[in-house]
């Protein structure tokens, strides 16, 4: 329960609100704030650029935006395989098939 003291301080206005003595004061608006960058839209900007980009050119990409992220070869392939869909950007993206096996060289 409140003391006496602060009892008699809240005043209340003719409704039974309680009401301060003077007006609440405004926050400060924010600047509005940049959207935050996704792993998804670095990986949109990769391949857009370069639809034949490789596994470790998307990990690149992601490591230098997001460098403590566990981006790895089998997310790649995974966000690969969902812009062929178009699943990413709601149409499908033309993507050269990544072969699993290097070719090996002859000499």
């Amino acid at each position: 329960m409140k003391s006496k003291k602060k009892q008699k301080t809240t005043k209340r206005s003719k409704d039974g609100n309680k009401t301060n003595g003077a007006a609440p004061a405004t926050k400060t608006q924010k600047q509005e704030a940049e959207a935050k960058r996704t792993i998804k839209q670095v990986v949109i900007e990769t391949i857009a650029a370069n639809n034949i980009a490789t596994n470790a050119e998307m990990i690149a990409a992601v490591k230098a935006v997001f460098p403590k992220s566990a981006f790895k070869d089998t997310h790649a392939a995974w966000y690969r395989s969902q812009a062929r869909k178009g699943s990413l950007t709601g149409a499908p993206i033309t993507i050269p098939a990544m072969g699993r096996k290097q070719p090996k060289t002859t000499d």
